[in-house]
């Protein structure tokens, strides 16, 4: 059996599913796509994947979208080294996790990181308006289109801002909880709660943004946990892009003091 992932070095569903696939020592290949170049809006990947969005998992004929379904699919199509509980109660809890990255999260997520860092690749690869609004237009589905002219157009400015914020506090603060006393986040064994939030965790640390949880060393001692995995070396350190992570690095210094005080 085949496993083909079409996904990105940086995006952090790609990197969600990149980890899953390395626990679970699975082999596969895959197209690594410039998402600031475009290539997700191909007419290839299209016919693939309508909204152009990675990842996208093929097996054998099969075609996986979305990065909280493919993770599920890999954990009960290879069963060894499972990330859901046989526990009902933990399984239920786990997906809780699952789906509040699918209620928000990850859109509130690339509103803190194009407000911060990566509008200024897009604008300095688009100079002029024509070749921004272009851009735009690729975007099929208008509601997002709406988001990425605002928070690329706006930056710290943006209005979205401060939501995303406040839902990354909140967050933080609930993970905080469940750590206090164990850990990982539920019922104390690694689960894909954990690998799935572990990207997202991680991309505010990079943006300069740990701060955030200076008040719960428990968040920063359950990164340190995951970081020696070799699910996180295979799936997210060995795909790490030195240039992106040094835009967000030096972008999120200078954001930091105006993100501190959309929580004051």
């Amino acid at each position: 059996m085949t496993l083909y992932l079409y996904h990105n070095d940086m995006s952090v569903c790609a990197q969600k599913v990149r980890i899953v696939l390395a626990h679970k020592a699975l082999d596969w290949e895959g197209s690594d796509l410039n998402l600031r170049a475009g290539e997700q809006f191909s007419p290839d990947f299209l016919r693939i994947s309508p909204k152009g969005l990675v990842p996208v998992l093929l097996h054998d004929d099969e075609v996986i979208l979305e990065s909280n379904a493919i993770v599920q699919y890999l954990d009960e199509v290879f069963p060894d080294s499972p990330l859901l509980s046989r526990d009902a109660v933990a399984r239920a809890q786990t997906r809780g996790w699952l789906i509040r990255l699918d209620a928000g999260l990850h859109e509130q997520l690339a509103v803190i990181s194009f407000c911060v860092a990566f509008r200024h690749q897009l604008l300095q690869r688009h100079t002029t308006s024509e070749s921004l609004q272009s851009f735009f237009a690729q975007i099929s589905d208008p509601s997002r289109r709406a988001v990425m002219e605002d928070i690329v157009t706006n930056g710290l400015e943006s209005p979205r801002l401060r939501l995303a914020a406040l839902a990354y506090e909140k967050l933080i603060s609930d993970m905080a909880a469940a750590l206090a006393d164990s850990e990982w986040l539920v019922d104390g064994e690694i689960s894909l709660a954990d690998l799935a939030l572990l990207p997202y965790i991680e991309r505010l640390e990079q943006l300069q943004l740990s701060g955030w949880w200076e008040p719960y060393p428990q968040l920063n001692q359950w990164l340190a946990r995951l970081r020696t995995a070799q699910a996180y070396l295979l799936g997210v350190r060995d795909w790490s892009n030195p240039s992106y992570i040094q835009l967000m690095n030096e972008s999120g210094s200078v954001a930091w003091p105006h993100m501190k005080a959309l929580l004051e």
